[in-house]
């Protein structure tokens, strides 16, 4: 008994198989726009991404950290006003681009490094019988590497690490108690060398 097939499903079958195997990587990424999320110790930071080319992109970082907390603090057995409420607020602010080379872009697993250059914010500001509120802006630059891996699903894992970090900001601080208020200026400035590895999810639209 001979089999007759569907042309159409034999279309379909051919172009899963071609899909299935064609070989995935950095390649791909050309004139694609693509979204990095850390998932294992990246800090909460979100990339952009916009491949430049078979082995290069640009890249966009953001990243922004917020804390609030309420404490009351009673004494026992009461006393007049005892009670001493403290509120502590704590954001940060992380911005910039970045620049992507592939060492690999042909296969699978391609090694690649970065080079990074963001605005930094922060501000914090701790509340209660006496206060104290300190603001800091700069900027930061950070080599790294990383091993991604990508899938024929248009997304990717990718091993990271930060390899040299460094950055400065000029710092404003009020310190506020029993009346008296002080206030402080100057800078601060940070050189690290060494591994942060963190895991990321890339996906390429």
């Amino acid at each position: 008994m001979m089999m007759r097939t569907v042309p159409g499903l034999t279309a379909a079958l051919l172009v899963a198989a071609s899909v299935i195997a064609s070989a995935a990587g950095a390649v791909d990424i050309r004139d694609r726009w693509g979204i990095g999320a850390g998932v294992f110790g990246g800090g909460g930071e979100v990339s952009l991404i916009r491949g430049r080319s078979e082995r290069s992109a640009w890249l966009f970082d953001v990243a922004v950290k917020q804390r609030s907390e309420a404490f009351e603090t009673v004494l026992t057995p009461p006393q007049p006003a005892s009670a001493s409420p403290r509120n502590n607020d704590v954001i940060s602010i992380l911005a910039g681009p970045g620049y992507r080379r592939f060492t690999r872009p042909a296969e699978e697993f391609s090694p690649y490094w970065d080079v990074h250059a963001r605005g930094t914010y922060a501000h914090s500001h701790y509340g209660g019988p006496g206060s104290q509120t300190q603001t800091g802006a700069g900027v930061e630059a950070e080599l790294s590497f990383g091993l991604e891996y990508f899938t024929r699903w248009h997304f990717s894992v990718a091993a990271h690490s930060s390899l040299v970090r460094l950055s400065w900001a000029h710092l404003n601080q009020r310190l506020s108690l029993a009346g008296v208020e002080t206030r402080t200026t100057g800078h601060s400035e940070d050189a690290s060398i060494g591994l942060s590895p963190a895991i990321y999810v890339r996906g390429y639209f």
